[in-house]
């Protein structure tokens, strides 16, 4: 086996690029995995562009390695890892313990006091926009048998959206309204239909994503077109979504949201909101009864997406809207030159 390997780095203000480094030197309870391949994630545009809040508070530095929705082949194993073997297909956690501290040895991982964060913000761990990766064996996970490993890439963003979607008993009679079109919206919606439900609607704006959640079986609401708290309301008989996941971040979605939901409806915000909303009217959230959930990432999300997709055998692939070379990766990194994408992922090694 060779000695290097090819990883990328963003440098900060929308500079960086592919650099030759060892690969790395696995610890008695980690494995080394061949990535075949790593999604590109908005965090990982606003880390390369230097656009975003983190860096203009210093909490990357750069270099940064990114990448942080990989999937890919066990290549070796530590002398102490039991459940992996090479050749093993796997993904892996995006955020990795210390294993020392006090909740780690109680096995509370998500309360862990150092964690660190894969190809993303301080304290990081290097990502895997790499030829080869190395995890804990406790974060490193085996793909389901009928999903691809393409597809896999897209379990960490829906390990995300199970942050919303664990906190409903969504079954065949729940209406679920997802507000949004990118990768955690329509995984969201992949995780309702896989659970069951048969009433899903995804509303957004732009309508050549709206024609691939579509391609999953999804029903859409164009917000150009229609009102989508009206046509909610039409289909409900006036009652609301019990399950509403807000996905986009975008200005007043937050209000929204409440509007399209029922009495005693949860409403589960997922996205991150650039500007702070304003004129909320609180009194909606009393008198429905409202289950107001705020998600962000958790330990034990993924294993329980990967659970639900390998039972379900949905097909994530319409998801994945573009692919690129890993030494042609750059252009990924830049929003703008993809505005309709949903997902793209980086091809880095052949399977």
């Amino acid at each position: 086996m060779k000695d290097t390997m090819k990883a990328f780095f963003a440098d900060g203000y929308g500079k960086g690029g592919i650099r030759i480094i060892p690969i790395p030197v696995i610890g008695p309870d980690e494995v080394l995995i061949k990535v075949c391949y790593c999604g590109v994630c908005g965090t990982d545009q606003d880390l390369f562009s230097s656009d975003c809040s983190f860096a203009k508070n210093g909490q990357v530095t750069y270099p940064d390695r990114l990448g942080h929705e990989w999937s890919g082949i066990v290549e070796k194993v530590g002398d102490k890892v039991t459940s992996l073997v090479p050749g093993d297909r796997v993904v892996g956690d995006n955020g990795v313990v210390c294993g020392k501290c006090a909740a780690c040895k109680r096995g509370d991982f998500d309360n862990c006091l150092n964690t660190r964060c894969v190809g993303t913000i301080n304290p990081v761990y290097d990502g895997a926009f790499a030829e080869y990766f190395k995890l804990p064996e406790k974060h490193t996970h085996k793909i389901p048998d009928g999903v691809s490993l393409k597809e896999a890439t897209l379990f960490e963003p829906l390990s995300v959206a199970y942050g919303g979607i664990k906190h409903m008993n969504i079954n065949k009679d729940s209406f679920v309204s997802i507000i949004g079109t990118g990768c955690i919206a329509l995984s969201a919606a992949a995780l309702a239909k896989s659970l069951g439900a048969e009433r899903i609607f995804i509303i957004g704006r732009n309508p050549v994503k709206l024609a691939i959640a579509e391609k999953l079986g999804i029903k859409t609401i164009n917000i150009r077109e229609e009102d989508p708290v009206e046509r909610i309301m039409k289909e409900t008989d006036g009652v609301g979504s019990e399950c509403v996941l807000e996905c986009s971040g975008a200005a007043g979605s937050f209000v929204q949201a409440i509007a399209l939901a029922s009495k005693k409806a949860t409403v589960a915000l997922i996205g991150f909101y650039e500007l702070p909303e304003k004129e909320v009217n609180i009194d909606p959230i009393v008198s429905k009864s409202l289950n107001i959930v705020g998600v962000m990432g958790e330990f034990a999300n993924m294993v329980n997406a990967i659970k639900i997709i390998g039972k379900s055998k949905i097909d994530l692939s319409p998801i994945i809207t573009e692919q690129l070379p890993f030494d042609q990766c750059l252009p990924a990194f830049t929003r703008k030159n993809y505005p309709n994408s949903i997902k793209t992922v980086i091809e880095i090694n052949k399977e």
